[in-house]
């Protein structure tokens, strides 16, 4: 071998021999892509506390009026005047509408005159049948006569009564030209202008306006025969010997609380009104009514609210944030941090939610590390870095 190719042949060894030594030199460093291992998955927990908390049956429905009623005249006419501003509040027996008047009250005048022609025929048949009286002591007429001037005294008479009656009627219908509310409330728009023509009657009448009382105003829902069994067996446990069926439901003074759908919590109090005594056999519903004072007026009429009863005592329970619960099909579980910070899988029975809160009925005790944020990156018998969330 010459000179020449023992040269290339060190040169060579050297350009291989720098880059494994460099190699080799970065992966005792821990460079990624070395054999380093990785550090433990960090998760942030809270520790589940022992709380009082009151168990609830929630429900959603709709508001509705405490009283609510579609004014119609009773007599027919042209609609003269309407009295109040669209939305405006009415007292009871407030006059709404004037439908035009004068047709009824000249009728009204005629029956009036129809009662003392009435009079006058009473009075004539009075002063005949006393005549008849005398005349008759002295046969100076027949018995059959004197019976008919006796029964023309009773039949004046009854017609005098038919005239006041009449009259009476007649009257009512001048008196309902005035359309009156027949609640206190507001009152919706009015239906008709001034000017058109009214259909009265009880059947079939021109509807003119709606009246509705909202305060206090109701809430209405349909509760499931299941939620229902749990609510009474749970009133019952609470109760206990005491325990009485109430002549009506009001007489309880069951608390119910309601939330506007843009609202957190249940801040409208209210109590439980009526409970429907059957169970709808299509749908395995029956409805509950609340009431609530709304003094404010923020409730109106077919508002979706959502409503909470309470079913139970306050009681000690423990509770863990909402957000740990995991749901794997039917089961519901979340992940504890044992001793040795080791991730735990515990199936648990859940309770009520509790602001945000939920109870645990079994598998958590109060102390316990309860995973809240990491949990997607987590599973049983790894090992993690566990952080406590400060309160």
């Amino acid at each position: 071998m010459t000179l020449k190719h023992i040269a290339l042949f060190l040169f060579a060894s050297i350009g291989i021999a720098i880059p494994f030594g460099t190699g080799c030199r970065n992966e005792s460093a821990g460079v990624p892509g070395g054999g380093g291992e990785r550090p433990p998955q960090k998760v942030i927990y809270v520790r589940a506390k022992a709380k009082k908390v009151t168990e609830y049956v929630e429900l959603v429905g709709r508001t509705a009026a405490n009283e609510s009623v579609e004014i119609q005249s009773r007599v027919s006419g042209f609609l003269l005047k309407t009295h109040f501003i669209d939305g405006q509040t009415v007292q009871a027996n407030e006059v709404l509408f004037t439908i035009d008047p004068e047709e009824y009250k000249a009728i009204y005048l005629q029956s009036e005159a129809q009662i003392e022609v009435a009079r006058t025929r009473l009075d004539v048949a009075r002063k005949t049948f006393t005549r008849s009286k005398k005349l008759i002591e002295n046969d100076a007429i027949s018995r059959e006569e004197f019976d008919q001037n006796q029964a023309a005294v009773e039949e004046a008479e009854a017609r005098v009564i038919v005239a006041k009656a009449d009259a009476a009627r007649v009257k009512l219908d001048v008196d309902y030209t005035e359309v009156k509310s027949p609640i206190a409330g507001r009152v919706d728009r009015a239906l008709l202008d001034d000017g058109n023509y009214v259909i009265g009657g009880m059947n079939g009448g021109t509807v003119l306006t709606t009246v509705v009382d909202d305060q206090p105003i109701k809430a209405i829902a349909n509760v499931d025969e299941n939620v229902r069994l749990k609510f009474m067996r749970q009133m019952r446990e609470v109760a206990g010997e005491d325990f009485k069926q109430a002549d009506k439901i009001a007489e309880l003074n069951i608390p119910c609380e309601l939330q506007l759908p843009d609202e957190v919590g249940y801040p409208h109090k209210g109590t439980l009104e009526y409970g429907e005594i059957i169970v709808d056999t299509q749908t395995g519903t029956s409805q509950v009514r609340a009431i609530f004072e709304n003094k404010s007026g923020l409730l109106t009429p077919g508002m979706f609210v959502r409503l909470r009863i309470p079913s139970s005592e306050p009681h000690e329970a423990v509770v863990v944030p909402d957000v740990a619960i995991g749901t794997d099909q039917a089961t519901k579980f979340v992940y504890i941090v044992n001793d040795e910070n080791e991730i735990v899988l515990r199936t648990v029975k859940l309770g009520s939610q509790q602001e945000g809160l939920r109870v645990i009925e079994t598998g958590v005790k109060a102390g316990d590390a309860v995973v809240i944020g990491g949990l997607q990156l987590v599973q049983p018998g790894m090992k993690v870095d566990p952080v406590e969330q400060a309160d």
